[in-house]
């Protein structure tokens, strides 16, 4: 993720006693990155890379469960009767299952030791 700006010289950021750097404006303008994003430092072999995350805002989801909302009961027991539509769907899967899981070899019971006398 970057931009056009390419960097022409090398850049250093010094480190503080806290462990932070202020990052040069030639690499963030290089990197796109703006205030807000997360920078991730990822090994590579003896090389170390630098992505950019930008963060997301609550905007970015607009609009993406609008498919959906056609989809939601209107009352509660319209939910309620989806509910247990669910639970009777999903006990029929389980059961089947286990009744169609192949079985191994059975074994016998493991013998109990006599109680002392």
């Amino acid at each position: 993720m970057g931009t056009d700006a390419p960097l022409a010289t090398r850049q250093r950021a010094r480190l503080t006693g806290q462990g932070q750097i202020t990052v040069p404006k030639a690499v963030r303008d290089a990197l796109g990155a703006r205030p807000g994003d997360d920078i991730e430092f990822v090994p590579r072999g003896g090389e170390l890379l630098i992505e950019v995350r930008p963060r997301r805002s609550l905007l970015d989801f607009a609009g993406i469960a609008a498919e959906a909302v056609e989809r939601v009961p209107g009352t509660a027991d319209e939910l309620d009767a989806l509910i247990d539509t669910g639970m009777r769907e999903a006990a029929v899967k389980r059961v089947t299952a286990a009744r169609c899981a192949p079985r191994g070899p059975r074994r016998a019971a493991p013998r109990r030791a006599a109680p002392p006398q």
